[in-house]
């Protein structure tokens, strides 16, 4: 792979901290002390003397306050036609709205965060457990023959993110009246596999952001609009025309990649591709 190109203002992905120490300092502040304490802490000598960019707790959570809050959400409305006709001899219809947010900024997101900078990989390897080569280990996405078989099809210093998607099915989300959805979650094959099923960063992690992005609610209607025989296939047409949509920005991320800073700093051209 081509050595990626550094970005112009390699501290920017500490913003709006000076540089990765002092996002450490705040990281634990925020973690492990109360907010007397940490005006307390600020007051020091020693962390006056060395300098850092708030001077009480206020001023620390108002940088708090700054930092990105991931991809925005939008509201998708689907208009689904029955095959009842209703009072006034028109077809029944329902609305329903599709939560999502755009799953490549998800992966940039992902690609960006430095806290996954160490267990962050960006091209495939074949690992062996033996001097000879001829035991294979498969432990983690990139020691798989999948991604050499991408790898092979993009040009020289592409980067495959392999995306990841899963949905608990068993955790129901109540929105306001009767509206209910399905949760839709992305990750990616390049961060490893222990912290991707993290369920949640403890206090001996040194990951504390979670490798798994919220991409998506999907409708759930029980499409009274439809005579109950037809109520099955059309909720299965549903669901693949709502993913459809909300998976839709990556066919052409899939195929022309884009640029990205990534983890340690340096810039690639990132495809990411649906793998699981």
């Amino acid at each position: 792979m081509e050595a990626a190109e550094t970005p112009p203002n390699a501290e920017s992905l500490w913003a709006p901290f000076n540089n990765e120490a002092e996002w450490e300092l705040v990281r634990f502040l925020v973690k492990n002390v109360g907010r007397t304490r940490i005006d307390e802490f600020l007051k020091l000598d020693i962390v006056r003397q060395n300098g850092v960019s708030f001077d009480n707790a206020r001023s620390l959570l108002k940088y708090v306050d700054q930092l990105r809050t991931g991809p925005a959400w939008t509201c998708e409305m689907i208009d689904v036609e029955g095959d009842i006709v209703a009072e006034d001899g028109t077809l029944k219809h329902e609305r329903l709205e599709l939560w999502r947010r755009d799953p490549v900024e998800c992966v940039r997101e992902l690609m960006g965060n430095p806290a996954f900078r160490e267990v962050m990989s960006y091209v495939p390897e074949r690992a062996y457990t033996d001097a000879k080569g001829e035991n294979r280990i498969y432990d983690e996405m990139w020691t798989g023959e999948w991604w050499w078989d991408v790898q092979k099809r993009l040009p020289e210093g592409a980067v495959v993110a392999p995306v990841i998607l899963s949905s608990d099915k068993t955790t129901l989300s109540q929105f306001s009246r009767d509206k209910k959805a399905w949760p839709v979650y992305l990750t990616i094959g390049n961060i490893s596999k222990d912290v991707r099923r993290q369920v949640s960063a403890g206090d001996c992690s040194p990951y504390t952001a979670h490798a798994t992005l919220l991409i998506g609610y999907l409708p759930v209607s029980k499409l009274e609009c439809f005579h109950k025989k037809t109520r099955s296939l059309v909720g299965y047409r549903l669901f693949h025309h709502a993913m459809s949509l909300l998976l839709c920005p990556l066919v052409d991320a899939g195929r022309h990649g884009k640029e990205m800073i990534c983890a340690d700093g340096f810039v690639r051209r990132v495809h990411p591709i649906l793998a699981a």
